[in-house]
Protein backbone atom coordinates (compact mmCIF):
# COMPACT_ATOMS: atom_id res chain seq x y z
CA UNK A 1 0.00 0.00 0.00
CA UNK A 2 1.21 3.50 -0.69
CA UNK A 3 1.01 5.70 2.38
CA UNK A 4 -0.75 8.65 0.79
CA UNK A 5 -2.64 11.54 2.15
CA UNK A 6 -5.77 9.47 2.76
CA UNK A 7 -4.85 8.93 6.37
CA UNK A 8 -3.39 11.61 8.55
CA UNK A 9 -2.50 14.26 6.16
CA UNK A 10 -0.84 11.66 5.26
CA UNK A 11 -0.94 12.93 6.17
CA UNK A 12 -0.69 11.00 3.43
CA UNK A 13 -2.91 9.45 4.38
CA UNK A 14 -2.39 6.91 2.40
CA UNK A 15 -3.47 3.42 1.36
CA UNK A 16 -3.69 2.40 -2.25
CA UNK A 17 -1.02 0.71 -4.30
CA UNK A 18 0.66 -2.64 -3.73
CA UNK A 19 3.79 -2.23 -1.67
CA UNK A 20 4.19 0.35 1.09
CA UNK A 21 6.08 3.58 0.36
CA UNK A 22 6.84 6.52 2.60
CA UNK A 23 9.39 9.30 2.94
CA UNK A 24 10.15 10.67 6.39
CA UNK A 25 12.36 13.50 7.59
CA UNK A 26 14.69 13.34 10.58
CA UNK A 27 13.38 16.84 11.30
CA UNK A 28 11.07 19.20 9.51
CA UNK A 29 12.81 21.45 6.99
CA UNK A 30 10.39 24.23 8.02
CA UNK A 31 9.69 26.17 11.18
CA UNK A 32 6.21 25.60 12.56
CA UNK A 33 3.72 28.44 12.22
CA UNK A 34 0.72 29.07 14.45
CA UNK A 35 -2.31 26.91 13.76
CA UNK A 36 -4.44 28.30 10.92
CA UNK A 37 -8.19 28.33 11.69
CA UNK A 38 -8.84 27.48 8.01
CA UNK A 39 -7.51 23.94 8.52
CA UNK A 40 -9.74 23.24 11.53
CA UNK A 41 -12.79 21.12 10.90
CA UNK A 42 -13.95 17.75 9.67
CA UNK A 43 -12.64 16.84 6.22
CA UNK A 44 -14.15 13.90 4.27
CA UNK A 45 -12.24 12.24 1.45
CA UNK A 46 -13.60 12.74 -2.05
CA UNK A 47 -13.34 9.60 -4.14
CA UNK A 48 -14.50 8.84 -7.66
CA UNK A 49 -14.04 5.10 -7.06
CA UNK A 50 -16.52 2.53 -5.79
CA UNK A 51 -15.81 3.32 -2.15
CA UNK A 52 -17.37 6.76 -2.57
CA UNK A 53 -16.84 9.91 -0.56
CA UNK A 54 -16.07 9.90 3.13
CA UNK A 55 -14.04 6.70 3.35
CA UNK A 56 -11.44 8.71 5.25
CA UNK A 57 -12.30 11.51 7.65
CA UNK A 58 -9.69 13.89 9.03
CA UNK A 59 -10.60 15.87 12.13
CA UNK A 60 -8.45 18.87 12.94
CA UNK A 61 -9.12 20.82 16.11
CA UNK A 62 -8.68 24.57 16.50
CA UNK A 63 -5.38 23.94 18.28
CA UNK A 64 -4.12 21.67 15.45
CA UNK A 65 -4.71 18.24 16.94
CA UNK A 66 -5.27 15.70 14.15
CA UNK A 67 -7.32 12.53 14.37
CA UNK A 68 -8.83 10.36 11.68
CA UNK A 69 -11.53 7.84 11.01
CA UNK A 70 -11.33 5.27 8.25
CA UNK A 71 -14.54 3.57 7.22
CA UNK A 72 -13.88 -0.08 6.46
CA UNK A 73 -16.05 -3.12 5.76
CA UNK A 74 -15.33 -4.21 9.35
CA UNK A 75 -16.55 -0.87 10.70
CA UNK A 76 -14.92 2.45 11.49
CA UNK A 77 -11.27 2.49 12.47
CA UNK A 78 -9.93 5.42 14.45
CA UNK A 79 -6.59 6.37 15.87
CA UNK A 80 -5.23 8.47 18.67
CA UNK A 81 -4.85 12.17 17.96
CA UNK A 82 -1.49 13.82 17.35
CA UNK A 83 -0.21 17.36 16.91
CA UNK A 84 -0.36 18.70 13.36
CA UNK A 85 2.26 21.27 12.43
CA UNK A 86 1.96 23.81 9.62
CA UNK A 87 4.62 25.65 7.65
CA UNK A 88 5.14 27.61 4.48
CA UNK A 89 7.87 27.99 1.88
CA UNK A 90 7.96 29.75 -1.49
CA UNK A 91 4.21 30.31 -1.53
CA UNK A 92 3.36 26.66 -0.77
CA UNK A 93 1.82 25.37 2.45
CA UNK A 94 2.91 22.22 4.27
CA UNK A 95 1.71 20.09 7.15
CA UNK A 96 3.54 17.42 9.12
CA UNK A 97 2.95 14.90 11.85
CA UNK A 98 4.98 12.44 13.84
CA UNK A 99 6.03 9.70 11.39
CA UNK A 100 5.91 6.99 14.07
CA UNK A 101 2.29 7.92 14.82
CA UNK A 102 1.43 7.66 11.12
CA UNK A 103 3.02 4.24 10.72
CA UNK A 104 1.38 2.90 13.90
CA UNK A 105 -1.99 4.27 12.76
CA UNK A 106 -1.63 2.34 9.51
CA UNK A 107 -0.55 -0.85 11.28
CA UNK A 108 2.81 -0.68 9.51
CA UNK A 109 5.55 -2.61 11.31
CA UNK A 110 8.40 -0.40 10.06
CA UNK A 111 9.86 1.68 12.90
CA UNK A 112 11.36 5.13 12.54
CA UNK A 113 13.45 7.00 15.10
CA UNK A 114 11.54 9.10 17.61
CA UNK A 115 11.05 12.61 16.34
CA UNK A 116 10.95 11.78 12.62
CA UNK A 117 8.16 13.51 10.73
CA UNK A 118 6.00 12.84 7.67
CA UNK A 119 5.31 15.93 5.59
CA UNK A 120 2.71 16.74 2.90
CA UNK A 121 1.97 19.80 0.77
CA UNK A 122 -1.57 21.17 1.03
CA UNK A 123 -3.90 23.83 -0.32
CA UNK A 124 -7.35 24.96 0.77
CA UNK A 125 -9.81 26.46 -1.72
CA UNK A 126 -13.29 27.07 -0.32
CA UNK A 127 -14.51 23.80 1.20
CA UNK A 128 -11.81 21.69 -0.52
CA UNK A 129 -8.53 20.49 0.93
CA UNK A 130 -5.93 19.11 -1.49
CA UNK A 131 -3.02 17.05 -0.12
CA UNK A 132 0.07 16.07 -2.07
CA UNK A 133 2.24 13.26 -0.70
CA UNK A 134 5.90 12.85 -1.49
CA UNK A 135 6.72 10.96 -4.68
CA UNK A 136 8.79 8.29 -2.97
CA UNK A 137 10.50 6.43 -5.85
CA UNK A 138 12.19 9.53 -7.33
CA UNK A 139 13.21 10.57 -3.82
CA UNK A 140 14.80 7.13 -3.31
CA UNK A 141 16.75 7.57 -6.55
CA UNK A 142 17.90 11.04 -5.48
CA UNK A 143 19.15 9.60 -2.17
CA UNK A 144 20.93 6.72 -3.92
CA UNK A 145 22.47 9.15 -6.45
CA UNK A 146 23.76 11.36 -3.61
CA UNK A 147 21.53 14.32 -4.50
CA UNK A 148 19.75 14.14 -1.12
CA UNK A 149 21.14 13.12 2.28
CA UNK A 150 19.29 10.09 3.49
CA UNK A 151 18.81 6.38 3.53
CA UNK A 152 16.62 4.00 1.57
CA UNK A 153 15.31 0.69 2.83
CA UNK A 154 13.63 -1.56 0.28
CA UNK A 155 12.22 -4.90 1.41
CA UNK A 156 9.22 -7.07 0.62
CA UNK A 157 7.95 -4.67 -2.07
CA UNK A 158 8.07 -1.86 0.48
CA UNK A 159 10.10 1.34 0.21
CA UNK A 160 11.10 3.50 3.19
CA UNK A 161 13.04 6.72 2.59
CA UNK A 162 14.46 8.76 5.43
CA UNK A 163 15.94 12.21 4.79
CA UNK A 164 18.57 12.79 7.45
CA UNK A 165 20.06 15.89 9.01
CA UNK A 166 18.46 19.30 8.60
CA UNK A 167 17.23 19.48 5.01
CA UNK A 168 17.01 22.98 3.52
CA UNK A 169 13.47 24.17 2.82
CA UNK A 170 14.39 24.33 -0.87
CA UNK A 171 14.28 20.53 -1.01
CA UNK A 172 10.47 20.83 -0.99
CA UNK A 173 10.58 22.76 -4.27
CA UNK A 174 12.53 20.05 -6.13
CA UNK A 175 10.70 19.11 -9.33
CA UNK A 176 8.83 15.85 -8.79
CA UNK A 177 9.28 15.86 -5.00
CA UNK A 178 5.51 15.62 -4.52
CA UNK A 179 2.95 13.50 -6.38
CA UNK A 180 1.35 15.21 -9.36
CA UNK A 181 -2.21 14.42 -8.25
CA UNK A 182 -3.51 15.37 -4.82
CA UNK A 183 -5.88 13.51 -2.54
CA UNK A 184 -8.96 15.69 -2.10
CA UNK A 185 -11.14 16.25 0.95
CA UNK A 186 -14.34 18.27 1.46
CA UNK A 187 -15.09 20.18 4.64
CA UNK A 188 -18.28 18.89 6.25
CA UNK A 189 -20.31 19.79 9.29
CA UNK A 190 -19.35 17.47 12.14
CA UNK A 191 -21.78 14.64 12.78
CA UNK A 192 -23.52 14.56 16.14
Amino acid sequence: MKLRARVPLALAALLALAGCQITTFEQSPLAALPCDPAVAGEWHSVDDGPSGDGEMILRISGDCQLSFEERTAEGPRTGESTPLFLGEHAGQRYAWTDAGWLLRSLDEDHAVPAGDVHLVRFAIAGDRLALWSTDDKPIAHAIIDGELSGEVIARDRRLFNRLVAKQPAEVLARPGFFDAEPATFRKMEPRP
